[in-house]
């Protein structure tokens, strides 16, 4: 026959613990949420709830049953592994590119920040909650800004149903002399256009204005608009 004691404090300390992973987390879903993905603060925040709760309730059962063989450890290992189906969920592939692997990243990260939060290591998920926003916002920062020199844009283009085709618009665009970075594109079935977001480096700035002009001419292009990054 089992026998649970209730320890008021254990508990309180516990559900501290749990506060913390979702405001650590939550503060790390802020930034996903800013720039606008799909897997934002609420995400990020429940993640880290459940893998705080997971550990607190291994670390539970272990103080009623001192002399059993339960490993607190292994409870937290299945979140691990069983975060990476909602990573998944967060990667989308779009024409030949991939989006989404920064924000699976950071749930996966948020995952283990819950575990150490949940375990009691207050000191390393609060300091592994700062490097992670460095990651995420100082590092992608100083790459837009690499870009921006780089002489790196993007390109919004809307096609016609009928014209050009994405498969020759690409040709089009290396005939031109810019490199492709990233090619992806989506079907407006409403108004029956194509838009295509073409990533490029350019040999030099000058070029954007033929560039521009140059596709604009080009049969089933009904709109060019280009954006630094």
């Amino acid at each position: 026959m089992f026998h649970f004691s209730f320890d008021w404090m254990q508990s309180l300390s516990m559900l501290g613990r749990v506060a913390l992973a979702a405001v650590l987390a939550g503060v790390i879903g802020y930034e996903r949420e800013h720039v606008q993905r799909n897997a934002g603060m609420r995400t990020h925040i429940l993640v880290a709830i459940g893998a705080a709760l997971v550990m607190c309730c291994g670390e539970f059962l272990m103080s009623q049953y001192p002399n059993s063989s339960i490993d607190p450890a292994r409870i937290g290992a299945q979140v691990v592994s069983g975060i990476g189906f909602l990573c998944a969920g967060t990667i989308i592939k779009e024409g030949i590119s991939v989006r989404g692997l920064t924000t699976a990243s950071s749930l996966w990260c948020v995952s283990c920040v819950g575990l150490a939060a949940g375990c009691g290591n207050y000191m390393l998920a609060a300091a592994t909650t700062i490097l992670i926003l460095i990651v995420l916002r100082v590092l992608r920062t100083m790459a837009h800004s690499r870009r921006k020199k780089a002489n790196r844009l993007v390109l919004q283009i809307v096609l016609s149903m009928e014209g050009q085709t994405i498969v020759k618009l690409q040709e089009d665009l290396e005939r031109m002399g810019c490199v492709i970075d990233e090619f992806s594109f989506a079907i407006d079935t409403k108004n029956l256009k194509r838009h295509v977001y073409a990533h490029l480096t350019l040999p030099d700035r000058d070029n954007l204005a033929p560039l521009m002009e140059g596709l604009s001419r080009i049969d089933g292009v009904a709109s060019v608009e280009s954006v630094y990054e």
